[in-house]
């Protein structure tokens, strides 16, 4: 594995996970490309557990005010429909879709489309009630589908449901907490018996993508102050024609 390599990946994990972009439309696209399926495992997993530990650093404060958060609940409520569902489709083997780019394209695109149109509602809402955290939760299950992106169908359902952007992006950070620590639990089941594992490359991956989903986030937050979600919409669509053109 090229540090080259460990470098691209790391960043594109820590950028894209948390904008409602794909981070797997980003990663399986570019695996492709230059043929990195050897070490995908490992590149994944540093990478999950890096940008899992930025999202604890960013909401430190609301885990020291636990009793008095109601997000937190509602976040792992609705973060378990994907959990379930996506632990499910492994267990049964019917994962092998995931890294389709066929599938990844079309989704981007029709993930854009909807962020837009979710993205116009008129209402401002700066709440989320029990029923709105299992909506979102069920509708989350979409993230499954590579190319939908996590954090965009939480964003889209919370914004179909006329939350404000910035609740719409606090409570997407949340609910990804525990969808990464499980994916970074199987994940490390998986390598915990490899007797090759390179702890120090794995290591550059966890720091490099912390540091890029830090950022990200902060970024992500300015950004949605004056700003819309339309650029990612725009930029989802051209994602998704672009790997449609690679392909053809």
């Amino acid at each position: 594995m090229e540090n080259i390599q460990i470098f691209i990946y790391s960043i594109i994990q820590g950028i894209t996970e948390f904008l409602p972009v794909s981070s797997s439309a980003h990663l399986y696209f570019i695996q492709d490309i230059y043929n990195w399926e050897d070490s995908a495992l490992l590149l994944a997993i540093g990478a999950h557990l890096g940008t899992f530990l930025a999202v604890m650093a960013f909401n430190r404060k609301l885990f020291i005010n636990f009793k008095e958060n109601h997000l937190l609940p509602f976040a792992l409520i609705a973060s378990l429909p994907v959990i379930f569902t996506g632990g499910l489709i492994g267990l049964l083997g019917y994962d092998s879709f995931k890294s389709n780019l066929y599938i990844i394209a079309f989704a981007c695109i029709v993930g854009g489309v909807l962020l837009e149109l979710s993205d116009n509602k008129k209402k401002n809402k700066n709440e989320i009630t029990l029923k709105g955290s299992i909506v979102v939760g069920v509708f989350q299950i979409l993230a499954l589908i590579p190319g939908m992106s996590r954090s965009g169908t939480v964003i889209t359902a919370m914004r179909f449901l006329g939350i404000n952007r910035k609740l719409s992006i606090t409570f997407s950070l949340l609910t990804g907490i525990p969808v990464l620590l499980a994916a970074c639990v199987f994940g490390i089941y998986k390598i915990a018996n490899l007797s090759n594992l390179n702890f120090i490359k794995l290591s550059f991956i966890v720091i490099i993508s912390f540091f890029s989903a830090i950022i990200t986030i902060h970024f992500f937050y300015k950004w949605i102050e004056k700003f819309s979600f339309r650029i990612f919409s725009i930029y989802r669509v051209l994602l998704g024609i672009l790997i449609l053109l690679y392909l053809i």
